[in-house]
């Protein structure tokens, strides 16, 4: 005799065909889901057509969207629309596990889950761990779900993002805090496995509730760490949104900077190649720092880097007050994905000068 289910069930119970829905339970799904739509229109005020199908992947019904998630101990409001399928586009608040990103509609589905959920820190590899902070690199091809899950959540933080499903081509680069229930996500960068432009990082989203800790800034310089881990200049896919030059402009003038002092002290000529081989940072993106802050002046037919010395040290102060933490290079466990033909950067303290 078959044995169904650790015999736990005999053979009329493991019968799954006496379980096909017939014509009068279609009837009777068809009239509740109209009474449901009729409600929540009330409810919503919300016009809704109870004939279309709610189960269109990356549909999203108009008028409809998700006002809030919660993320552990975390209730956040959603900035922008994101395109959830349409079942759950319909519920105002989204229940999201902080560990494998799995959205849920119903506080009772995500107590559950909670508990049976195993896994504790993103499906990848630990590439950097500096105290409570941990840094996991996610193959967008080896962990499909969990990485549109990822883009589906950063979507209601970031208004240009328009990578949701196709997520093989990328990497994702996910920010923790650590404690002793596991890896709690506070935010992510992803990147091309292989840009044809030279990008080191395509979108970063940092959630509303770590934001103005540093995380931003962290991982922008973790980005421009891996690329001078693969001897190459990097800079972010264009355009940058608002958010995003800001942040970048401050990161590029800080690292500008104390590149300068640091060479300063010891040589008086400074290359702009130079500068860029020590940052990571392209040319293009070292001549534009240095032109806004008005640095870089016409001399004769030539260009030369005129330096304040007080006003970069100033600057430079005060941001290592306002952002005092940094990656440390020496924490970082990574091999380049991809390899190229290019001659790995050396750190060392040798004099740069022409």
């Amino acid at each position: 005799s078959r044995v169904f289910f650790n015999s736990r069930l005999n053979a009329h119970e493991a019968d799954t065909e006496q379980f096909q829905p017939t014509r009068e339970d279609r009837q009777l799904y068809d009239a509740a889901r109209s009474a449901a739509a009729l409600e929540e229109a009330k409810v919503t005020g919300c016009a809704v057509d109870a004939s279309t199908p709610a189960s269109t992947p990356g549909a999203v019904s108009v008028g409809y969207r998700v006002k809030k998630i919660r993320i552990g101990s975390y209730e956040i409001d959603s900035w922008y629309i994101s395109p959830y399928p349409d079942e759950y586009s319909r519920h105002p608040l989204l229940y999201i596990c902080e560990f494998c990103l799995k959205y849920m509609k119903s506080s009772y589905t995500y107590t559950r889950h909670c508990q049976k959920c195993t896994l504790r820190h993103p499906p990848g590899d630990e590439i950097y761990r500096d105290g409570s902070i941990s840094v996991f690199e996610v193959d967008g091809r080896k962990n499909k779900i969990y990485c549109q899950n990822l883009c589906l959540m950063g979507k209601m933080f970031l208004d240009t993002k328009t990578l949701y499903y196709d997520v093989e081509p990328f990497l994702f680069y996910i920010l923790c805090e650590y404690d002793a229930r596991g890896y709690h996500f506070a935010g992510y960068y992803s990147k091309e496995k292989r840009s044809v432009q030279g990008y080191n990082l395509s979108c970063i989203m940092i959630l509303p509730s770590k934001q103005r800790e540093g995380y931003g800034k962290l991982l922008i310089e973790f980005s421009y760490l891996l690329s001078k881990k693969e001897g190459v200049s990097g800079s972010p896919e264009k355009p940058l949104s608002d958010f995003g030059l800001l942040s970048y402009r401050s990161y590029w003038r800080r690292a500008v900077y104390e590149i300068l002092l640091h060479v300063g002290e010891r040589a008086r000529v400074v290359t702009i190649d130079a500068v860029s081989r020590k940052t990571g940072m392209t040319v293009d993106d070292v001549i534009s720092t240095l032109q806004t802050d008005g640095m870089l002046q016409r001399k004769g037919v030539s260009y030369a880097i005129v330096v304040d010395k007080a006003r970069i040290e100033r600057f430079v102060e005060l941001a290592r007050e306002k952002a005092p933490r940094r990656i440390d290079s020496s924490k970082l466990r990574w091999a380049p994905f991809l390899t190229k033909n290019t001659t790995v950067v050396q750190e060392d303290d040798g004099d740069i000068s022409v």
